[in-house]
Parts: structure tokens; sequence; C-alpha cells
């Protein structure tokens, strides 16, 4: 009987024994499985990842190129307007000069008819002469007065704008109609600009300036002080369109 007993312990502990065996193995195999798709799954992730990082790399290297190219153009725009200001110049000037020689040449083929006309009005050649060394007295005295005028306008407008520091009211000062030039530095907190212009070039104290941009009208200036090869301007508030920027182009208005 006891054997019997022992027989039927024995052999249930190792039916026991069996069922915890097998369901060790079961759960080993579904961990084995699982690492397995884990590693698949990682090196899927780090093919992913790989791609992504040389298209992150590709973009950065396109909005690089973009940024590259976009400073260029702007180089080019500024260049451009500078080449179109001076080009205007030389055409104005060589409009002046394509019209003061058909003036010569109107001149010279009347000028034989024009001579003898003259003679009669004039007399012989010798008083013609008296005449011209007259003329050229009183032409070097004209010379005279307006360089002499100059001086005095000038020095009015000094103190024209010396007494405006004391009245409050601005001086109308007249600036060369050639003279133009950029901003060069920008105070955007007390509105006030620095141009690559100054005495030497024209500029002169409370004249004012158009600002521009392309084609476009920016604002307008009121130069406060001048140096010789620089000057400090003020941006007027009631002109202002836009935020002036330095490489904005200044140019003498109406």
């Amino acid at each position: 009987m006891v054997r019997i007993l022992l027989f039927v312990t024995v052999l249930a502990l190792g039916g026991a024994f069996f069922v915890a065996f097998s369901n060790v193995q079961g759960k080993i195999d579904n961990l084995e499985s699982s690492l397995a798709q884990t590693e698949t799954d990682l090196q899927r992730t780090r093919g992913e990842l790989t791609k992504a990082k040389t298209a992150q790399k590709e973009a950065e290297e396109k909005m690089a190129d973009a940024q590259s190219k976009a400073e260029t153009a702007v180089a080019n725009l500024r260049n451009t307007q500078q080449a179109l200001v001076a080009q205007r110049q030389r055409a104005d000037q060589h409009e002046a000069t394509s019209k003061d020689l058909q003036a010569q040449l109107v001149q010279a083929t009347t000028f034989v008819e024009s001579w003898r006309l003259f003679q009669q009005a004039n007399g012989t050649q010798d008083q013609i002469r008296q005449k011209l060394a007259a003329y050229d007295e009183v032409d070097n005295q004209r010379a005279q007065f307006v360089a002499e005028n100059g001086i005095l306008l000038s020095q009015i407008e000094k103190q024209s704008v010396e007494l405006s520091r004391y009245t409050g009211k601005s001086a109308k000062i007249t600036l060369p109609r050639s003279l133009n030039g950029k901003i060069t530095a920008v105070d955007a907190q007390f509105d006030f600009v620095v141009l690559d212009i100054g005495e030497n070039q024209g500029a002169r104290e409370h004249g004012e300036l158009l600002v521009s941009r392309g084609e476009k009208l920016i604002g307008k200036l009121r130069i406060l002080d001048v140096k010789k090869d620089h000057s400090i301007a003020n941006i007027l508030p009631d002109w202002k369109q836009e935020e002036v920027q330095t490489g904005d182009l200044v140019i003498v208005g109406n």
C-alpha cells in the first residue's frame, strides 16, 4: 500500500514538473521571439534614423545655399542701384555735352556771315579788340561778383543755421542736385543715421535728403552735423514710410 502511495506521489510530482517545464519553455520561446522582433525593429529604426539624418543634412545644405544666394542677390541689387545713379549722372552730362556741341556746330556754320555782320555793326578789327577788352574787364568783374555773391550766400546760410538753433525754426538749405550717398549706420532708438557723404561731397547742415530703397521712397532726413567725409542726420517722423536700414540710398529731393 505504501509503495502504491509512493508511486502515485512520484507520478504526480513528475507531472507537475513536466507542466512547469512546459510553461517555462513556452515563455522562453516567446521571449526569444520578442527579442528577435525587437532586434529587427531596432535595425529598421537605425536605418530610418540614418536616412533622417542624411535628409536633415541635405536640407541644411540647401538652406545655407539659399541664404548665400539671397545675400548675393541683395548685394547685386545695391550695386545696381549705385550704378544706376552714376549712369543717370553720366547720361545728364552727355546730354548737356551733346547740346553744347550742337550749338557750336550751328555757330560754326554761320560764323562767316555772322562775322561779316558783326564787323558792319562794330567797326574795324582794332575797334572790335577794344570792345572785347572792355567786355573782358566787365566779365572779370561779373565773375568776381558771382564768387563774392556765392560767399555771401554761404555765409547767410551758415548764419541761418546758427539762428535756427536759437529760434527752433528750420533753415532752408539748398544742396547740390548731384549729391547722393548711402546710410552706413542707423540708431533706431533715437531716429538718427550716419551718411557716407560730408562737406567734401557737398553736404551741409540742415539740408534735407530723401531715403529710397530700390524705387520705393522710405523717408526723409535732415542733416544735423557735417564732417569732411561723413555726416549725421535725423529721420523726419512725418516722412517715415518704413524703418530706415543700413545701405539705403539718399538723394536730393525736389
